[in-house]
């Protein structure tokens, strides 16, 4: 009887089997791997952006239940600018928990995160960063009856800080910066820091600037002490993105900066920085003025 197939064919086919379906697979997870997070709001017609409800003034829920702060309007802008492209847009807005900003990110259960999250080495081994949109860093507050104008006025005075912070690293750096020498006291959160400067029994309160702005904004005797210009340290804050899609990371930071050249991003920021915003049931001023390194960041290109 003829043989009908040769077996050596067949053991060349039967072997070619496994690798056609490997390159298969590797040609699939390649195309899908390649979809960037615009392709992919487009494709799905909708979109997901994260933020905390509890870090005012970049972020928080209004009495309407809406998103609201500083991040959140440039993260509207944005959406608004996606929009162009995919008009009938859904937008899916969430609050997350501190500790899952960076993988939601990361896992893309949310698109674009707008809060005030530090853009730092470690975070950037996960996540991209968008240019920055704030910077925070390490401020002291004194009271206006003992006379200090300037942080080289602590010199050789006592300045406290929160125990579980490393506002005291910021404190020591910029100390052997500058020569200057002072005792550095710690409380155990951040009423009992507080409490010390308001007895006199500390010259400066060092904390990172905007919570400390916040706090003391939320003294009955507010207008007896004030936050020194200087800044012990920077830190950019930024909206975060999903790791290496420079598609997205190109269209936020061109939002940003068109926002800052038309002075769309100044009003933002006087809003929620230099005017009164509704805080924890109150209205509060922060006053903390725009920094020149902010202002330049903003306008980049």
């Amino acid at each position: 009887m003829p043989r009908l197939l040769d077996p050596t064919i067949g053991r060349a086919w039967r072997a070619s089997i496994p690798m056609a379906i490997a390159a298969a697979w590797l040609a699939s997870s390649s195309l899908v791997h390649a979809e960037t997070v615009l392709e992919k709001i487009k494709r799905q017609g909708q979109m997901s952006v994260g933020y905390r409800d509890d870090a005012a003034p970049f972020s928080s829920t209004d009495s309407q239940k809406k998103a609201v702060g500083y991040a959140v309007d440039h993260c509207e802008a944005v959406v608004a600018r996606i929009r162009q492209d995919v008009p009938n847009l859904r937008v899916n807005v969430r609050a997350v928990d501190i500790d899952r900003i960076v993988s939601f990110v990361k896992d893309g259960v949310v698109d674009l995160f707008c809060s005030n999250v530090s853009d730092t080495p470690e975070r950037r081994t996960l996540v991209s960063f968008s240019k920055p949109i704030f910077f925070d860093g390490v401020s002291v507050a004194v009271r206006k009856k003992d006379g200090i104008a300037g942080v080289d006025q602590l010199n050789g005075k006592s300045v406290v800080v929160i125990k579980t912070a490393t506002t005291a690293d910021a404190l020591d750096a910029y100390k052997q910066k500058k020569s200057l020498s002072w005792k550095v006291e710690t409380a155990l959160n951040p009423d009992a820091a507080l409490s010390q400067l308001q007895l006199g029994w500390v010259q400066g309160y060092a904390r990172d600037t905007v919570p400390l702005a916040v706090q003391m904004a939320g003294v009955a005797d507010a207008d007896q002490y004030t936050v020194l210009p200087e800044r012990l340290s920077s830190e950019a804050i930024a909206i975060v993105l999903r790791k290496d899609d420079t598609e997205l990371q190109a269209l936020v930071n061109g939002v940003i900066t068109d926002a800052a050249t038309s002075g769309k991003a100044k009003s933002w920021y006087d809003k929620w920085f230099m005017q009164p915003i509704a805080m924890e049931g109150k209205s509060r001023t922060l006053g903390i003025p725009m920094s020149a390194e902010l202002k330049a960041a903003l306008e980049a290109k």
